[in-house]
């Protein structure tokens, strides 16, 4: 009887190692299948690589992407205009003024990018502002204050600079000039304005309302900043803004070999367009 025992115990061992093994060898035909049908090629979303220049216009930076393939130029601007980006420690610096024609001007860092064909444009917008987060430092900020402007203000300011076709080497001066003229109560009178106005804010609003844009915009009109940003500045133009040279200047302009030239008075102004061939 002990020996017919132990043999049914035998059997039943074997029994439960038999299901085990046959069990086992389910499983691993189990993951064998799920690898078989998994191992298919990657999908690779298509890319393209875009540089924006200094000095570029927001209008001008989603047209390039519109013809890139990467969003419209409607749904870049209806995104730009109409989406909450105040995750971005930049956004906050921007006023809320319904009169400020384009929300973003200004803040998006020209620079070269990577973007998906037919991505969405809050993602191609965040890709501008993430990295605008990073080159405006807590220290520019604090230098902005120092100065008596805000960061808003320093923006308008080095994109006046920088779509007046400044140079690194010249670009504090040309600050100067401006610091100097907005001290003192003169109007600006920056070619730039004017055409911004005429070029990107006309494209947007139409013929018929970008006079109402004018008055905030034309620093032939107004006395004091533009009511925005009249370009996307590189870094050389928003360091002349924070570090502007100190000077007697009022008056500057540019010869077609890039050279240029200061004046103290508008008589001498004059003359020196007169040598520059203006």
């Amino acid at each position: 009887m002990k020996n017919v025992k132990n043999l049914k115990i035998i059997i039943i061992i074997a029994i439960i190692v038999v299901a085990v093994l046959i069990g086992g060898g389910l499983v691993v035909g189990n993951s064998e299948l799920f690898e078989d049908e998994t191992t298919t090629e990657p999908v690779t979303l298509a890319t393209t690589r875009i540089t924006f220049i200094e000095g570029s216009t927001l209008t001008e930076c989603f047209k390039l992407l519109e013809e890139n393939g990467v969003a419209s130029y409607e749904s870049l601007m209806n995104v730009a205009q109409n989406s909450d980006f105040s995750n971005y420690k930049i956004y906050s610096d921007i006023p809320d003024d319904e009169n400020r024609c384009f929300k973003l001007e200004g803040y998006l860092f020209p620079d070269t990018y990577d973007f998906f064909l037919d991505e969405p444009p809050e993602s191609v917008i965040s890709r501008f502002l993430s990295n605008t987060d990073v080159k405006i430092t807590d220290e520019m900020k604090a230098r902005a204050t120092e100065l008596g402007y805000t960061m808003d203000e320093i923006i308008i300011i080095a994109s006046i600079i920088q779509a007046e076709g400044a140079f690194p080497d010249d670009a504090s001066t040309i600050a100067g000039i401006i610091y100097n003229r907005l001290e003192d109560g003169i109007k600006l009178q920056m070619d730039s304005t004017y055409f911004y106005v005429e070029d990107d804010i006309a494209s947007f609003v139409g013929e018929e309302n970008k006079e109402n844009y004018k008055e905030i915009y034309d620093t032939y009109t107004c006395y004091s900043l533009p009511r925005g940003p009249v370009c996307n500045p590189g870094m050389f133009a928003i360091n002349a803004a924070l570090y502007p040279e100190e000077t007697d200047y009022y008056y500057f302009c540019h010869d077609k070999n890039g050279n240029t030239y200061y004046a103290k008075t508008y008589s001498e102004h004059l003359r020196n367009c007169d040598k520059a061939g203006l």
